[in-house]
């Protein structure tokens, strides 16, 4: 069984400083200590025009997923790899994972194509435990969301949201078009015969993406260097939210430390973090219990399971709040 002793140090020149906590707690990156791996930095990936000219291709190609009373459209997994392994130049991440079968290459693919199982137990969670309503005006962080479901069941219920995944090609070609299906159109014509950038303009003009983006955040590359980048960035004034979803992202325990500073960095003084994640990942040694463990001896977060299921491969919802 892995064990994990991971003492946090005050550092004075950490920028990450909880000023709500009635006493000042510093984090840093310890993970950064015992992992030399090369990951991506962090970086913030806009909705691009040639996700809205394909939104009719994407809309043929979706399924409806419902949530309580909120349906939640995406796109089937089938077609996505399919396109994306056609155009596997602009995705070299996912369409290598796809090459070599597999649904993880360390530090290059993180998984995120897929929608894993646990997504589907924390959006059941969340439908029969809060109301649709609660969510409007909060601030969700759908951390390492793939397919972005989550992130969008907050959103559609009326929350800013936050997406953030380790690969840039899952943002663009999964999560962004699945996001743009749940989102409202305005009724404005576009001129079939207009040049090339008026009808580009046109096609901003009917989802108001500058409006859009004042609710909806997309961020690629390692967790740490997004804490950091959206700490320090001007547009992102509180810096805090009041819930981070996240799924199926412990099975590495090499980076669990990490994980527990980007939800220290982010989370606000009342905030709560909901993972949901197996009970044991065979083959990659992490699992719920070896995480409890660090979190009982990392000592800034108090957990409990609020839901499990022991059908299968046992599953589990843990949520942390701030001692």
């Amino acid at each position: 069984m892995f064990k994990f002793g991971f003492d946090v140090e005050v550092d004075s020149n950490n920028p990450f400083v909880n000023k709500n906590l009635e006493s000042e707690k510093e984090v840093i990156n310890t993970s950064s200590k015992t992992d030399k791996r090369e990951w991506y930095k962090a970086e913030k990936v806009t909705i691009g025009v040639e996700t809205l000219e394909n939104l009719d291709v994407y809309k043929l190609n979706a399924t409806t997923l419902n949530i309580a009373d909120v349906p939640i459209q995406h796109i089937v997994t089938g077609f996505l790899i399919e396109h994306i392994t056609c155009n596997a130049s602009d995705n070299k991440d996912i369409a290598e994972a796809e090459q070599t079968h597999s649904d993880l290459i360390p530090g290059v693919y993180e998984g995120g194509a897929k929608i894993w199982e646990c997504t589907e137990d924390l959006l059941q969670y969340l439908a029969k435990s809060i109301k649709p309503q609660y969510w409007d005006g909060k601030r969700v962080l759908d951390l390492g969301c793939g397919a972005g479901l989550l992130g969008i069941y907050a959103y559609r219920c009326g929350a800013v949201v936050h997406f953030q995944d380790y690969n840039k090609d899952v943002l663009t070609q999964i999560t962004i078009p699945n996001v743009m299906l749940n989102v409202e159109t305005q009724t404005k014509p576009v001129d079939e015969k207009s040049n090339a950038i008026e009808t580009e303009m046109k096609i901003e003009e009917n989802f108001n993406i500058e409006l859009l983006e004042q609710n909806l955040h997309f961020y690629s590359g390692d967790w740490w260097e997004y804490a950091e980048l959206t700490t320090k960035s001007a547009e992102d004034k509180t810096n805090k939210f009041d819930y981070i979803f996240t799924s199926e992202t412990i099975y590495n325990p090499q980076n669990q430390q990490k994980l527990l500073d980007t939800f220290y960095a982010k989370l606000s003084t009342d905030g709560v973090v909901l993972v949901a994640a197996k009970t044991y990942y065979f083959g990659v040694g992490g699992g719920l219990r070896q995480f409890e463990e660090l979190i009982t001896s990392d000592k800034r977060f108090q957990c409990k399971v609020v839901w499990s299921s022991v059908q299968g491969v046992g599953r589990e919802i843990l949520e942390l709040r701030f001692k």
